[in-house]
């Protein structure tokens, strides 16, 4: 194969439709004839970087995409070494490669993997060609969902979790790690060394009932997530919020950023997403039919022997395991940007609000 991108301003004409070609989703009478890229159309991250290409054929090119994102890892040595043991770029690639065909929910459309693995970080290759969802609304975090939204989320969800129910079709993911080894354990360490700065940044946001829970939860990160790991094992996101869906008019969800699957208790979904994705009065008023509407649908899908008590019982500790990831966000958090500020100003009020609305702090040892 022609020479492999490493940013998308690298990609040409001749590798794309090579990169077509191999994924059948052009024949070998189709030809790309040009390439243009908008760097950064979706967005230049710490993980790395998603953009925009544009598409010409030559021969027929009937279904082939005039525009796809194109997903590349970061080139940065140090972040690069950082990521390397959380595997969280071979976590999506294999994702799209072998799960992503399972799942009910639905997902970018995938045209395009490379996932060639290696013990050092800086000779591995990663890149994703993405079907462009550009004409679908994109969730918003900062303003939050709509009880609407967050019911096509929670069936989305649901039938996501049902698939792989009790590991059903998991047999063969050794990239998808278990949610209580030692990848997402070793969060205990970061817990504890960006709590200050956290602090030092959203000292005033904290409730007074919140600080020693805060001080309390790095040392029962672990226990956590083997509360998580003893639950009816499925196929957890672990990044489910509302800047990662997109809603369609007929009100399906699409989920994107596969990076952090983990195996093990699905209610880790369910509790970051309700807990901090909704405006305090709507997640209040709206909250028991959200949560029976997701149970429902686990039901519904086959799923037996979860009882809505247990759900219940294992939403509420989700809830207070989400509090890692605003003190985690502070690591790389542009305090400069007006938006990323807002953002956790207001997820912070509405996690709190919701551990101790259902008195989540207990689980705290």
């Amino acid at each position: 194969m022609s020479t492999f991108p490493t940013t998308a301003t690298e990609i040409t004409a001749k590798w794309m439709t090579e990169a077509l070609r191999s994924s059948d989703t052009i024949g070998p009478d189709t030809t790309v004839q040009s390439v243009s890229v908008d760097p950064g159309a979706a967005g230049v991250g710490f993980m790395g970087e998603v953009d925009g290409v544009g598409i010409t054929y030559s021969g027929d090119a009937e279904g082939a995409p005039a525009h796809v994102m194109a997903k590349f890892a970061t080139n940065v040595p140090e972040i690069r070494t950082m990521m390397h043991p959380t595997r969280v770029y071979e976590r999506e690639h294999r994702f799209y490669e072998q799960l992503a065909a399972e799942t009910p929910v639905r997902t970018p459309e995938v045209y395009h993997v490379t996932c060639d693995v290696s013990d050092d970080p800086m000779a591995e290759r990663y890149m994703l060609l993405l079907e462009d969802l550009g004409g679908l609304e994109l969730g918003d975090q900062l303003a939050g969902v709509t009880p609407e939204q967050a019911e096509s989320a929670l069936v989305g969800l649901a039938r996501h979790h049902a698939r792989f129910w009790n590991r059903n079709g998991l047999e063969n993911v050794p990239f998808a790690p278990t949610i209580n080894g030692p990848l997402n354990k070793a969060g205990q360490g970061i817990y504890e060394s960006s709590l200050p700065g956290f602090k030092e940044v959203f000292g005033d946001a904290l409730l007074p009932e919140m600080v020693p829970v805060a001080e309390a939860y790095g040392a029962n990160h672990p226990l956590l997530l083997d509360r998580f790991a003893a639950m009816p094992h499925t196929l957890v996101h672990f990044d489910y919020r509302a800047d990662n869906l997109f809603f369609d008019t007929d009100g399906s969800v699409v989920v994107i950023d596969w990076q952090s699957i983990s195996i093990g208790g699905g209610s880790a979904d369910v509790g970051y997403f309700l807990g901090q994705n909704l405006a305090v009065a709507d997640l209040r008023a709206h909250e028991d039919d959200l949560l029976h509407r997701y149970h429902d649908t686990l039901v519904a899908e086959g799923v037996s022997g979860y009882e809505f008590e247990q759900f219940y019982n294992d939403y509420r500790m989700a809830v207070l395991y989400g509090w890692v990831i605003p003190v985690f966000a502070v690591g790389s958090l542009d305090t400069s940007s007006e938006r990323a500020m807002a953002l956790w100003t207001a997820v912070l009020e509405r996690i709190q609000d919701a551990i101790f609305h259902h008195n989540a702090q207990e689980f705290i040892a």
